[in-house]
């Protein structure tokens, strides 16, 4: 898998390419909050090029479908998550994390715009998943955001996104009861109390 340059849709239904536009738009936020990126063969100029393809195929109502406008109405609401709202909240923490890192990104015409929308449909459902695998992928978004510093962001300034941020705090008391009461294994096994430790981590400072 490599790292996306442009911003794409599938140009099909096909479960796995949607999967793999969705995880190559996972290794640039990777890239990014690792400090991979930039290097010789992925530029500063290539991320904030990569930026303005996301800002310039952002749907209308702020999000970022990896599946073509005329197969929405066919897709689930489990598969949503993966290619619906995951793909959209990777975006956000790339013109997040790119925002407060590259003076460059001020070239970037509407990406503060983009962000909000982004921010506000990402939230749309409360950052909740679908199904027995909802507490996992509640964990994904949040790491999601984390790695994006979206959690620094929003703390910089809460009126970016006030329905995020104000959803961030309540679900890091959420977690810590989660904790607390010991909830931490999986419906499908497993015991996530190291993972639920991690976000809470990155949620301490909000």
């Amino acid at each position: 898998m490599v790292l996306m340059k442009k911003f794409f849709k599938s140009k099909d239904d096909d479960y796995e390419n949607m999967s793999v536009i969705t995880g190559s738009m996972r290794l640039v936020l990777k890239g990014l909050h690792k400090g991979m990126i930039p290097h010789d063969n992925y530029t500063e100029e290539q991320i904030i090029d990569f930026c303005r393809s996301l800002i310039e195929n952002q749907a209308p109502d702020g999000s970022w479908p990896v599946y073509k406008d005329e197969y929405a109405g066919s897709i689930s609401e489990e598969d949503k998550i993966d290619f619906l709202y995951f793909p959209t909240q990777i975006a956000c923490a790339v013109l997040a994390s790119v925002k407060q890192k590259f003076p460059s990104a001020s070239k970037l015409g509407n990406l503060d715009e983009a962000l909000v929308a982004g921010l506000k449909f990402s939230v749309s459902r409360n950052l909740e998943g679908f199904g027995f695998n909802s507490p996992f992928q509640k964990l994904e978004s949040l790491h999601i955001f984390i790695e994006g510093s979206v959690v620094e962001l929003l703390n910089s300034d809460p009126r970016i996104c006030p329905p995020c941020y104000n959803r961030l705090i309540e679900i890091k008391e959420e977690l810590l009861e989660t904790i607390k009461k010991g909830e931490t294994v999986m419906e499908y096994g497993g015991d996530y109390r190291e993972q639920y430790e991690q976000v809470l981590k990155g949620l301490e400072n909000i």
